[in-house]
């Protein structure tokens, strides 16, 4: 009789367990963290939680079988998919986690009772500390934002920490955001496509971009793909930019050309391809097509010697005038 109860506490604590490890998609096993700083991209679905760390940037495109938490230092940008149980978004030093969600239609159900309450023309709400709230509405692509295991939409657990709301058609200008210099040290970027040589671009670093972030594996040039590229300070303001070369015959340019555009992904995505259109990040600048007979090294058509005024105000200025001309097409 004794050994048949041992047999059913056994059994019972058997049950127990498989219970909470199919209601916990992760189970036991380890959050899964990027390594080092940088910005990464979650396109394939993954079953684990998620940890993001300080100096951590993650685009959420993906189902997350787990919880996510954001640590203080860290941003996290919803475009779509899902995140099973809730997202924790944690405050502290040196600064609260950042998270944004894009999307429109949004309501909130503070209460996580199943009441929703419309946030139309809100840019932020705020989760009650404790038990969190709720946020529901629909991605740029269309889909509902998918319900987490208890809630209809993504539960989010903080201390007070707001939760900043995005219209997709506000990402389109920050989209265009690299300064790029084709062919440094000269103002007109005279181009001969009959060169068997290569084109120098230069991605620049500012106050609020790492050219070094770039995954080179990602650029693209007027179609081309970079053959080296390296970390060197092009306009001498103390900072590494990016500096990429390109077969001039591999360029997708021609006689009526009169700018160039650079695409690129920062480092976590591996290939252009599988980027969604949201993210990849754009600089453009303008050309000159010259043929091989009017164009020469020197002589009276070869082009003038940049004049070394003020690096910061040109590159604001090209950059702007670059920008303007790209998005007047």
């Amino acid at each position: 009789m004794k050994k048949r109860k041992t047999n059913q506490l056994k059994l019972w604590a058997i049950g127990v367990l498989a219970i909470v490890l199919l209601a916990t998609p992760s189970g036991w096993a380890m959050p899964f963290t990027y390594e080092g700083v940088g910005e990464y991209n979650l396109n394939t679905d993954l079953n684990n939680d998620l940890e993001i760390l300080d100096g951590q940037t993650v685009n959420l495109h993906a189902v997350v079988s787990g919880y996510i938490q954001a640590h203080p230092g860290s941003v996290l940008n919803i475009y779509s998919g899902s995140v099973f149980w809730y997202v924790i978004v944690s405050s502290g030093l040196p600064e609260p986690a950042q998270v944004s969600v894009y999307g429109t239609d949004f309501k909130a159900d503070w209460q996580c009772d199943g009441t929703f309450v419309s946030l139309e023309g809100a840019t932020e709400f705020i989760p009650i500390s404790g038990c969190g709230s709720v946020l529901t509405g629909f991605y740029e692509n269309g889909e509902s934002i998918q319900p987490t295991v208890f809630q209809m939409g993504l539960w989010f657990l903080s201390d007070d920490i707001p939760i900043y709301l995005k219209d997709p058609a506000s990402d389109e200008e920050e989209n265009d955001n690299l300064i790029i210099d084709i062919k440094p040290g000269s103002d007109t970027n005279c181009i001969n496509l009959k060169s068997r040589g290569v084109v120098p671009v230069a991605v620049i670093t500012t106050d609020d971009f790492q050219a070094g972030n770039i995954n080179p594996d990602t650029v693209e040039f007027a179609g081309a793909s970079p053959v080296r590229s390296s970390l060197c300070d092009v306009d001498e303001d103390g900072d590494m930019d990016m500096l990429f070369h390109f077969r001039t015959q591999k360029l997708n340019l021609d006689e009526n050309s009169t700018e160039a555009t650079l695409k690129a992904m920062l480092k976590g995505v591996s290939m252009l391809s599988s980027a969604t259109a949201g993210n990849v990040m754009e600089g453009t600048d303008k050309v000159k097509i010259m043929s091989s007979k009017k164009y020469s090294s020197s002589g009276k058509h070869a082009p003038k010697p940049k004049q070394h005024t003020s690096k910061s105000k040109r590159y604001a200025s090209k950059h702007k005038q670059s920008n303007r001309n790209h998005k007047d097409r």
